[in-house]
């Protein structure tokens, strides 16, 4: 994987949409009673509706159950379909999780992306491109770098995870996995800043035009209404389906580029096929590692580099080539965190020498 390039030098405008739009919010009355209430708290010029009463309806307890214990997990989902594709998803990460590190995993949010709708990261980099030209509200700009360290936390997260897999062995990668490549394909936590703007996206449909406009009309006050107050941690996943698109853009342009006749390219087209499931299972590793960051990060008193090193043995355990004999990947996955809790636990009183500065889980915002 090639360099990280800075989210706030990247191109800020929207992806162009795939998918079908966003279904119509339910309910039209409600919809307009709230366009009216804020039509009368803003003044002549009405914002979107905040748009709450039609996510919270969406939120439904998991039915994730480990050890006889129910864990507080939640999904956003719009479809059947992406519901048991998230509660799937999320499943496997909250099991281990939960037998390798702490059964206090908290409230959690899982929200999947519907077909279609722009990757978060799209909004944050439109944040920060109408910061950088002096178009936000001077309160509402200072809160920018804290977006930008937070987008950095993450892609250096992916950047390491992804070096950290590939130097294990022959993964089967002939094809460059470039960040920008497979970006809305890969999960990221939302937290503080990152969660507003969001759920400004979210109430505006994801419309470009809305999405600016609420932007530049945002205000400091309007960043202290949080509809993730109840969670603990939330975290966004694209939706069913986006890495394989992403893979097969992937595949279709190492095809175009091959100066090759018609039969080596047929060879050519036969290897990357072969390869196509071990890259898939490597960056499927990979965006499981970043929930499972998400969680340790906010319901342990572990500090960054423990949190880093656990992701680490828990994404390498479920690379392409890590396999223990009658092991599942679960198996496996808990077992390495396991392993790699108890040696730095060692480490740790084998040099006594400054303890690390560690807090409690810090509430979201």
């Amino acid at each position: 994987m090639r360099p990280l390039p800075s989210p706030l030098l990247a191109a800020p405008c929207f992806p162009r949409r795939t998918g079908p739009r966003l279904s119509p919010w339910p309910g039209l009355l409600l919809a307009v009673g709230f366009w009216l209430n804020a039509a009368v708290a803003q003044g002549a010029a009405a914002p979107a509706a905040d748009g709450r009463n039609d996510f919270l309806p969406l939120v439904k307890l998991a039915p994730f159950v480990v050890n006889g214990q129910q864990l507080a997990v939640s999904i956003h989902a719009r479809t059947n379909g992406d519901r048991r594709y998230a509660e799937g998803f999320a499943g496997e990460v909250m099991k281990v999780v939960y037998e390798a590190v702490t059964p206090e995993t908290g409230k959690g949010l899982v929200i999947i992306g519907q077909k279609g709708e722009p990757h978060p990261i799209f909004v944050f980099r439109k944040f920060l491109a109408l910061a950088k030209e002096g178009k936000l509200d001077p309160a509402v700009a200072a809160r920018g770098p804290e977006l930008l360290t937070m987008l950095n936390h993450w892609q250096h997260t992916v950047d390491d995870e992804n070096s950290a897999g590939g130097d294990k062995g022959d993964k089967g990668s002939d094809v460059e996995l470039e960040f920008e490549k497979i970006v809305t394909a890969l999960p990221l936590p939302l937290e503080g800043i990152g969660a507003k703007l969001y759920q400004l996206a979210w109430a505006e449909k994801f419309d470009e035009a809305k999405v600016e406009a609420g932007l530049r009309a945002l205000r400091a006050p309007d960043l202290e209404r949080d509809w993730f107050a109840h969670f603990d941690w939330v975290f966004y996943l694209p939706p069913k389906g986006a890495f394989d698109r992403a893979l097969d853009e992937l595949i279709a342009e190492a095809l175009k580029k091959e100066d090759v006749g018609f039969f080596a390219r047929t060879a050519v087209k036969g290897v990357l096929l072969v390869v196509k499931p071990k890259i898939r299972q490597a960056i499927e590793a990979l965006r499981h590692g970043v929930m499972f960051m998400t969680v340790v990060q906010a319901r342990t008193h572990f500090t960054g580099p423990e949190v880093s090193e656990l992701t680490d043995a828990y994404v390498e355990a479920m690379m392409p080539g890590e396999k223990s004999r009658g092991a599942s990947e679960h198996e496996r996955a808990v077992h390495a965190v396991r392993e790699r809790i108890r040696l730095n636990a060692e480490q740790a009183k084998a040099s006594p020498a400054e303890p690390a500065a560690s807090a409690p889980p810090k509430p979201r915002g």
